[in-house]
């Protein structure tokens, strides 16, 4: 069963097509981006952080079988990407390149990129990696001066991490850790153990103070990422620290899952709808926590939990409902409860990296 839907995901992923629904979509608020809508969040279609999260369930699927099942679609979606011009260099237009950077053709294209990281990134004060992120179209940017976002871990930060391994850069490799590091110190909520959406150096606080799921899954899935891509490089302390953040996260989400296997969008406010991106994102760092031995089989039991309400609500053709749409930091809470929900392709992709890790298991 959990294969068959796993190829069906997958299929439905390559193939994602804007909404039926998509004009309603677009008009759900006086500003559609502020309700979550984003043309080129749909599908494959653009470079930018859906497809990267797109492309990384994909590797995740071919290591899986040992094979290189997509390496032909990746080689075709990257000269595509070129033949309509890569986008403005961006935190979020970095998550392709967590994937490309393994293939020989795309290393001077990770080398530029990681080129821009290190000496042209904004950044904020105390030199954290500013969330700059793609505007209205793909050549613009939005600067989100002096503010990090949580998402930027995985977008970005183990980005940097591959590339001093791959490359054996020091530099490279401090900058990511000092990168983490940063982000657990302005993002952490110590009262929860969970992790704020943002934090803006410029008036000193952490917006409205969401703990946002999707948010948190980006460290859920990336703290087991970033600790085997580091390995070798990391003292027992360091890594200490980030077993411990990763694993007082881990429980205090297994205390606020729904009563329907899934997280709410909003993880301390049972109000707020659940969502699968987010849960599956979340399942899917759990799982593979279980897999390294930072956490005990104890914790299989929810994740079964989850799992099956994810699958619940795959459809015939491979289509993961109940996704939130792209998310800005919401000024209250409540903005949160309001971001559009339609087929992405993230949603697609964190569930293929979730049904990938179940396999590992079964």
């Amino acid at each position: 069963m959990v294969e068959t839907k796993l190829e069906m995901v997958t299929a439905q992923l390559l193939d994602l097509k804007r909404p039926e629904n998509e004009e309603a979509l677009r008009g759900l608020g006086k500003q559609g981006e502020s309700m979550g809508y984003y043309a080129r969040d749909f599908g494959m279609g653009e470079w930018d952080w859906p497809q990267g999260v797109g492309l990384f369930g994909l590797n995740k699927l071919q290591h899986y079988h040992n094979n290189k099942q997509y390496e032909s679609y990746m080689e075709a979606w990257v000269e595509k990407q070129h033949s309509m011009e890569l986008p403005c260099k961006n935190i979020n237009t970095t998550a392709p390149l967590l994937t490309l950077m393994d293939m020989d053709e795309n290393e001077s294209l990770s080398k530029e990129w990681m080129h821009w990281i290190m000496h042209e990134l904004p950044r904020t004060k105390g030199n954290a990696f500013q969330h700059v992120t793609t505007g209205n179209h793909k050549h613009e940017v939005k600067l989100h001066e002096g503010q990090i976002w949580l998402d930027t871990i995985f977008m970005a930060v183990l980005f940097s991490a591959k590339m001093g391994v791959k490359h054996d850069e020091k530099k490279w490799r401090d900058e990511s850790l000092y990168q983490l590091l940063t982000h657990i110190k302005y993002l952490h909520h110590t009262n929860s153990d969970l992790f704020y959406h943002g934090w803006c150096f410029n008036e000193r606080h952490n917006f409205s103070e969401a703990l946002w799921c999707r948010g948190n899954s980006w460290f859920t899935i990336a703290v087991p990422e970033y600790l085997t891509i580091m390995e070798r490089y990391l003292d027992e302390g360091t890594k200490n620290f980030l077993i411990n953040t990763f694993t007082n996260q881990v429980d205090s989400l297994i205390t606020r899952q729904s009563p329907n296997g899934l997280w709410h969008t909003l993880l301390d406010d049972p109000t707020s709808y659940t969502e699968v991106s987010g849960s599956a994102g979340i399942t899917a760092g759990i799982l593979k926590g279980i897999r390294m031995g930072l956490l005990s089989k104890e914790y299989l039991e929810p994740c079964l939990e989850a799992t099956k309400a994810i699958m619940e609500r795959i459809t015939e053709d491979g289509t993961v409902l109940e996704v939130s749409g792209g998310t800005p930091i919401g000024k209250r809470k409540e903005d949160y409860k309001h971001i559009l929900i339609a087929p992405m392709a993230y949603g697609q992709a964190l569930t293929i990296i979730l049904l990938t890790e179940v396999l590992y298991h079964l």
